[in-house]
């Protein structure tokens, strides 16, 4: 019961001064994503640009650091930099809030002048923890904030998939998301005792160690009735407005009332978001209780910055129901490429195998995504893994065999079973079948120096004849094949992307997790095409679809085309605006950067 008080007098307190709070976030979010952000991805691309380094991931970071000492310099300054803006973004935030809360009257410059001076805690002899605790709690900083400016911070999709496969691997995620989750609650003071009581940040540390002694649960129930309250209110808020759509599709107002519901449904995220982002800064200014206002301001402060917040919102309306028009008569829609990935769907067969891409061709994909290692005898064997131990639980590799030997082996997989194939008996059962393929060359250091000279030379016109596509991981052999074979599609596959890259090649495969409409949107200015791996929950396909991608690769085919279906065959408004809210993963999550 004191936690449900608690949280009451947290909602009582947002509505109290909700002008003012929601001025806070909104101003802040505008400052980080249109300006902050932008920023540093120009900085950031200018540095690349003028170093001459073609793009920015972990498979080049080492070659980067020891040839470019100038760029990386740079490149760690805009670093520290980003880090400074993080710890700013809180001191406004935290002091903004701290001054509403207790009717202080500071203002907006005033508070902005506050958390420039809390700065000053920012010394190198403390700027070490700092660093180390944001990447504790970087994990969960989507609970209290969404910052645009940690957006990156994230480990991808496909590595805690991966993860999740080995048992130890995946008990050590659990054991450091775990062992993060105490240390962030236990130092859930650190931010507030440095900005708000002007303690250094060692010493705040050992404050907050102290202050939240035997309060573990009593802080998480207390973020756990926050969250599932903002969550359930969203749901309720969203599946009212479509409930009420499938009404009204029946009526001859069919399409006013969608853009008008559309337009409530946007405007309920944003004001659900502000007013979330304000109970949980709340929560980390008082987690105990709120400490009464020292002293009413006067009722014009009051209202006027309710009349600014209702002026901007009031703007910011109009364009929602702009947007809302277009959506709803289908000039948003878009038809991506779709891809199966390693030749399945929800597995049919076994991955890279003829029968799993015959049921699969069945389906008529765009393309079929396969993969190819090179042979002890220079020849060209249809497998993803560099060991064949997981399929067949032999434990060598291609390199070590020759064509003839691994065409013997037979892979398992899904209840399935198939012999490996050669890429020569893959081309040619694609051709038979029409299917256009997207070859995945997989280098390793074992490979034979003439491995792309062989490709190319048995290889390269059939697959320019059948409209086939290439992309790697290696983007050195991305960029020879696309010297020597212009008119074959080359791409180059991300699996971390931070900035968008610059090079020559055809486009790129991007790593869902770290791909968003800035990058989308400055490949697409270089005419190069993005294609989202790997995309296997309907929302995320759905989100791909407002994303912009080229083309979206997954393992599960037919759901990826009854989503994109559901949004090109002529759907009711109630399915859009349905499809639309599946989409809003943020609705009801803090909007502070987005």
């Amino acid at each position: 019961m004191k936690s449900l008080r608690y949280i009451n007098s947290l909602i009582r307190e947002s509505f109290s001064r909700w002008g003012s709070y929601l001025l806070l976030v909104e101003l802040v979010a505008a400052a980080t994503a249109g300006v902050a952000v932008p920023l540093m991805r120009w900085a950031t691309a200018g540095i690349l640009r003028q170093a001459g380094i073609p793009y920015l991931g972990v498979d080049n970071f080492t070659f980067v650091l020891l040839h470019h000492s100038g760029a990386t310099a740079l490149l760690l300054a805009l670093l520290v930099l980003l880090l400074v803006l993080v710890y700013l973004q809180f001191a406004v935030l935290l002091g903004g809030i701290a001054s509403i809360q207790q009717r202080e009257g500071l203002g907006v410059r005033g508070i902005v002048r506050e958390g420039l001076a809390d700065l000053r805690h920012l010394r190198p002899s403390s700027f070490g923890f700092f660093v180390v605790y944001l990447l504790l709690i970087v994990p969960f900083a989507g609970v209290v904030v969404q910052s645009a400016l940690l957006n990156k911070v994230k480990i991808p999709a496909f590595v805690l998939d991966w993860l999740s496969t080995k048992p130890v691997f995946a008990v050590l995620v659990a054991v450091f998301y775990g062992a993060a989750a105490y240390l962030g609650l236990r130092w859930v003071r650190v931010l507030p005792n440095t900005i708000l009581r002007d303690q250094p940040l060692l010493t705040a540390a050992r404050q907050s160690w102290q202050q939240t002694r035997g309060k573990f649960w009593r802080y998480s129930w207390r973020l756990l009735l926050l969250t599932v309250g903002t969550t359930l209110v969203g749901w309720v808020w969203s599946s009212g407005l479509i409930g009420l759509q499938t009404l009204l599709d029946r009526t001859t107002i069919a399409f006013p009332a969608a853009v008008v519901l559309l337009t409530l449904l946007l405007a309920g995220q944003t004001l659900l978001g502000g007013a979330t982002s304000v109970l949980y800064l709340l929560f980390l200014v008082a987690p105990d209780e709120l400490r009464p206002a020292i002293r009413p301001i006067p009722n014009k402060h009051h209202w006027l910055r309710r009349i600014i917040v209702l002026v901007s919102g009031g703007a910011v309306v109009v364009i929602m129901a702009a947007f809302g028009a277009f959506y709803m008569t289908g000039a948003l829609a878009e038809h991506p490429l779709t891809i199966s990935h390693r030749g399945v769907d929800a597995g049919n067969g076994v991955q890279n195998t003829i029968p799993a891409l015959r049921k699969t061709a069945a389906e008529k994909p765009d393309f079929v995504e396969m993969d190819l290692h090179e042979t002890k005898d220079g020849q060209f064997i249809v497998l993803h893994d560099e060991n064949l131990k997981t399929l067949t639980g032999v434990n060598r590799t291609p390199y070590q065999l020759t064509l003839a030997q691994l065409q013997q082996i037979t892979v398992r997989e899904n209840g399935h079973q198939a012999k490996l194939a050669s890429f020569d008996d893959y081309l040619a059962a694609a051709e038979a079948l029409n299917q256009k393929l997207i070859v995945e060359l997989k280098p390793t250091p074992s490979d034979s120096p003439q491995m792309l000279n062989h490709f190319i030379s048995r290889y390269a016109k059939r697959l320019v004849a059948d409209h086939d596509r290439v992309h790697s991981l290696s983007y050195k052999l991305m960029t020879q094949l696309h010297q020597r074979v212009p008119k074959l599609y080359a791409g180059f596959i991300m699996p971390f992307s931070l900035v968008a890259p610059q090079t020559q090649l055809s486009g790129y495969t991007v790593e869902e997790t770290t791909l968003d409409s800035e990058l989308v949107e400055t490949v697409h200015a270089q005419h190069q095409s993005v294609w989202a791996w790997t995309v296997n929950d309907p929302d995320t396909m759905a989100q791909m679809l407002f994303e912009d991608v080229d083309g979206i690769i997954t393992d599960n085919l037919s759901e990826l085309k009854q989503v994109i279906a559901e949004q090109s065959n002529h759907p009711s408004y109630a399915q859009r605006l349905r499809l639309f809210a599946t989409t809003l993963d943020d609705f009801g999550d803090p909007v502070i950067g987005n």
